[in-house]
């Protein structure tokens, strides 16, 4: 049975103040808000975090920087209000998550002022003739590695022509090897010529990682578009 959390973005409760936060434990968050009163609700999406006062809020944001990225939006809509105010496209290109990267940038109404579309690369044989990876880094370093994942990026650049892409290939799960367990995933990004890969061990499950491995990629693509990485 495929649990609605790990295919959709959690809601946080409605009329309390709320951040929500990603990237971040709840130890280093209870460590940069001392002396700062609030509650959280931990869920996949990250960290919501709730306050009575608003001006605990204000000072809870500034605290934790970067790590917040909304005050109740979905990250799919953050991204995609940063996409249509800069007046950039975006495409995709998907292996283990299999289109649920796609499906939620599409769950925003207007999206197509932004999202070109996609491409599920499931095979390696597709992401070569879809994508132009090499066969050379698929035998070197494997479909889920770095190097694939900074090639299938390229790929979307030079195919699709698109401002921006994300890309993300892994082990979902169940399964694995020793050296690339369950839930090894690499996920990037690039806006204009700025390129960001990341690697993620995930442990919640096939569905769990999936989800995990769009907020990721979600929250990978902000930063770049917020200027948060270089």
């Amino acid at each position: 049975m495929v649990c609605e959390i790990c295919l959709v973005e959690k809601k946080p409760k409605e009329g309390v103040p709320v951040i929500r936060t990603f990237g971040i434990t709840k130890e280093e968050i209870g460590e940069k808000l001392k002396g700062i009163p609030f509650t959280l609700e931990e869920t996949l999406s990250g960290i919501n975090l709730y306050f009575q006062r608003e001006e605990d809020l204000l000072k809870a944001e500034i605290a934790l920087g970067d790590a917040v990225y909304s005050r109740g939006e979905a990250l799919e809509e953050v991204v995609g209000g940063l996409l249509r105010d800069l007046g950039l496209s975006l495409s995709t290109a998907e292996s283990c998550t299999a289109g649920l990267l796609s499906a939620r940038i599409v769950n925003v109404p207007g999206s197509s002022d932004y999202f070109v579309g996609g491409v599920v690369v499931y095979s390696n044989d597709l992401k070569v003739t879809l994508l132009g990876v090499r066969e050379e880094t698929l035998r070197t370093y494997g479909a889920v590695s770095k190097e694939t994942c900074l090639e299938m990026l390229r790929g979307l650049k030079s195919r699709f022509g698109t401002d921006c892409g994300v890309a993300i290939t892994g082990v979902a799960g169940p399964g694995g090897t020793e050296n690339k367990p369950e839930g090894l995933t690499y996920i990037g990004a690039f806006v204009k010529e700025r390129y960001l890969v990341e690697e993620r061990v995930f442990k919640k499950g096939r569905n769990g990682n999936r989800f995990l491995s769009t907020q990721t990629a979600l929250d990978i693509l902000r930063r770049l578009l917020s200027g948060e990485v270089s």
